[in-house]
């Protein structure tokens, strides 16, 4: 498989990475031939976090005896040093190991980020590292293009993980992600296929692709760019394990043609989609319409109904807040119905 070196860490890792955000879906057995086979096939990154329900655990059974074979990522959702030392530790638990490779702060919003410095979340995961407990700090961000970009200049954090996909157009392509390369900051791109939005074969021209098929063709766009390293698909099974790896066995940049057809396609099936880019941000309201947005794809797509529902619950504006003002419609470039869905998902999310 092709690797390529994750920013400063040196780290040479394949570009397809194993996303286990899927694998609370599946039985430990069905995980232990699963990983194991992606290890086999060359995977040499396993990315998953506490809030993936059992993922950890089912990991560290199927992979105990192969922890020196692959890099290993979590994430914790905590940002005081109590919440995220507490967290570390029941990871390292669960994922049987003693040190985990790369420990990301997870999902972090403008308003929280003051606190991974303030309330002692960032010393933690420091004096970790000092212990052997971890190797490198990374930080997930998932549409703030600011805070992505504070978060490189800070200088604390070795690898940024990003929402990307061909979905995503040039909204990071353009500045964002060759900033974090020139700053030694490696990027792994999370939400490739957009939530299994596109593994979706509808108005396909296979043909055309060389044969390969929708999801091979989104993942060959986010490594044809050379400032991403790793794309880390949710897999639950065999076949698409290895569509996947298909990818990096055999490489190849997208041609100016190709892409263009991509984007035609993807113009077709993203319309009402949300991106969440965060372009219909602020809401008159303060309702928080991107996370809502993001809470429906771990419920629905990932099978992580219960931990949405309980992270939409601790939400403090929620999405009957809405007044229909359409504020926000003016602003979404991608004609998302924003105040119908925001009701229904609401509706969805809170029994």
């Amino acid at each position: 498989m092709e690797k390529r070196v994750l920013g400063r860490t040196g780290w040479r890792i394949s570009t397809i990475g194993f996303g286990a955000i899927k694998l609370p879906q599946l039985s430990q057995k069905e995980c232990d031939l699963l990983l194991n086979q992606a290890l086999d096939l060359g995977i040499n990154f396993v990315d998953t976090a506490d809030c993936y329900g059992d993922s950890e655990e089912k990991i560290g059974n199927a992979l105990k005896g192969r922890r020196k074979e692959f890099y290993l990522s979590t994430k914790i959702d905590e940002r005081d040093g109590a919440g995220v030392l507490k967290k570390l530790g029941r990871s390292l638990q669960r994922l049987k190991t003693d040190y985990i490779d790369l420990v990301f702060f997870h999902d972090v919003r403008e308003s929280e980020y003051g606190r991974i410095f303030t309330e002692g979340g960032l010393r933690v995961l420091q004096k970790a590292k000092k212990e052997g407990k971890l190797q490198e700090i990374g930080i997930s961000i998932h549409h703030s293009l600011s805070l992505m970009r504070e978060a490189i200049e800070s200088g604390h954090f070795s690898v940024l993980m990003i929402a990307y996909s061909p979905l995503d157009e040039d909204r990071l392509a353009s500045d964002l992600i060759p900033f974090a390369y020139e700053n030694g900051v490696g990027l792994i791109a999370m939400k490739p296929l957009a939530g299994g939005k596109l593994g979706e074969a509808r108005g396909w021209e296979k043909t055309f692709f060389k044969g390969e098929t929708s999801a091979q063709i989104s993942l060959r766009y986010i490594l044809t760019n050379p400032y991403i390293t790793c794309a880390i698909p949710g897999m639950t099974n065999l076949n698409e394990l290895k569509e996947n790896i298909a990818v990096s066995v055999n490489p190849r940049a997208l041609t100016s043609d190709e892409i263009r057809r991509l984007m035609d396609w993807v113009g077709g099936i993203g319309k009402g989609f949300c991106r969440n880019c965060g372009y219909c941000l602020p809401c008159p309201e303060g309702i928080p319409i991107p996370d809502i947005f993001r809470l429906e794809t771990y419920a629905f797509q990932y099978g992580m109904k219960s931990w949405a529902k309980e992270q939409y619950r601790e939400l403090s504006v929620k999405g009957d807040h809405c007044t229909s003002c359409e504020q926000c419609l003016s602003h979404c470039p991608y004609d998302v119905p924003i105040p119908k869905r925001l009701k229904e998902i609401h509706k969805n999310l809170s029994f």
